[in-house]
């Protein structure tokens, strides 16, 4: 979910390293959730900020005075991978709400049998339902009402659920409203020193039971390590697999344009960047190759995302699609939970995708967090802490891109 903001540069599959200067090198660094390059230097009179155009949802959601339509607009506001937003939303049925999942916005690669993807429509019906009752109108929901797409087929056009709205007073507000659109997914560095509160976990606990699902918090080296050795080779495995990172590179928007055209995918919007880009010094569709000095800076990169208070693990006894839509509706009010509490997070899934070459990880974490025994589905794991930098919010497609009316 929201995991990646990335570029690249470096090496062709089958050349050696690009050749730069020292004093460039001591610049180019790579950034972001996915393996990508950034900078950390700037360019007189370029700005790393995002257009308003592309952030304007997180502001304008409480504009909207139709119930449906205040339901969405923050409904897209939730967390969902690699930020494709996978929404169609169609209102030709009154005093309803047809959720259906745009084929068009699929990760078949990293995510081939649409699981993550299905998790983010999760988080959206979960806020949908939150906004609704903020207006005290409960929303009643049906899932794949026209049948469930199959466990390893893509949900292309599949209606994942149908919110039916109740009667005006049939909801009281929910308290985690407010928290929507403070809600960001943070890619720095997390404090190493601070512990998470106490009854933040067991918040996180109840709220997974609610949905069907099991959690746990893994906190202290002895629990730690063995998470970021795996998370760290799975990341290298995505970076590494030729049709998994060109899948992220394709959705790569380089400066402030392309994001206003295209606000979804993995911004990327330094003026370092953006000027390495102009001029030709990176290719985002050049895949790392392993020993080269491209890899080497794309596993640089991984180190603050070793840096936590723990790591919050969900968990499921079946892997169904209804479960994985409860898995994001349980993580999109975790993450809430831990807004309101101070606390960010940041879900490291490469170790849980289903693709053929990262099997070995994937393993691998479940028998570190003792779900292999049981046979349970590791659905969602997150690094949980306090950045270090409050960055903004991730771009939204507006309302009006994703309804039927």
């Amino acid at each position: 979910m929201e995991r990646k903001n990335s570029v690249v540069t470096g090496v062709r599959p089958n050349e050696g390293p690009m050749q730069t200067s020292p004093s460039r090198r001591t610049f180019i660094r790579l950034v972001g959730g996915g393996a990508v390059l950034a900078a950390t230097g700037g360019i007189a009179g370029c700005s790393d900020e995002l257009p308003e155009a592309a952030i304007r949802p997180w502001r304008s959601a409480d504009r909207e005075s139709d119930t449906r339509r205040f339901m969405l607009a923050h409904a897209l506001l939730a967390p969902n991978p690699h930020n494709r937003q996978p929404w169609v939303a169609d209102l030709r049925e009154p005093g309803r709400i047809h959720l259906i999942c745009d084929g068009e916005r699929l990760l078949p690669e990293t995510d081939p049998f649409g699981r993550q993807i299905l998790i983010g429509c999760g988080a959206f019906i979960e806020l949908a339902v939150i906004a609704a009752a903020q207006r005290g109108v409960s929303a009643k929901v049906e899932l794949f009402p026209s049948g469930m797409p199959a466990d390893q087929a893509l949900p292309k056009g599949s209606r994942v659920a149908t919110l039916v709205l109740g009667e005006p007073g049939s909801a009281p507000a929910d308290a985690l409203f407010a928290q929507i659109s403070r809600r960001h997914t943070r890619k720095t560095a997390y404090a190493m020193d601070r512990a998470l509160p106490e009854a933040l976990v067991r918040n996180w606990g109840e709220t997974a039971a609610g949905f069907g699902l099991r959690s746990g918090v893994a906190s202290g080296a002895a629990a730690m390590d063995p998470i970021r050795r795996i998370t760290r080779e799975a990341y290298e495995i995505e970076a590494t697999t030729a049709r998994t990172w060109l899948e992220s590179a394709r959705l790569m928007r380089i400066g402030p344009a392309a994001v206003a055209a295209n606000p979804d995918g993995i911004s990327l919007n330094s003026p370092m960047v953006r000027a390495l880009h102009t001029v030709g010094l990176f290719d985002p569709m050049e895949v790392p190759a392993r020993g080269s000095k491209t890899l080497e800076r794309v596993m640089e990169r991984w180190v603050p995302f070793e840096t936590a208070s723990g790591f919050l693990w969900l968990a499921s006894l079946d892997n169904s699609r209804p479960t994985q839509v409860a898995a994001g509706r349980a993580y999109v009010r975790a993450h809430l939970l831990a807004t309101a509490a101070g606390v960010d997070m940041h879900p490291l899934s490469q170790a849980l995708q289903e693709f053929a070459e990262m099997r070995g990880p994937r393993v691998a974490i479940h028998k570190t967090l003792g779900l292999d025994a049981s046979g349970a589905t590791l659905q969602m794991l997150s690094r949980v802490g306090f950045a270090s930098e409050l960055r903004g919010p991730s771009p939204r497609r507006s309302l009006e891109s994703m309804l039927l009316t």
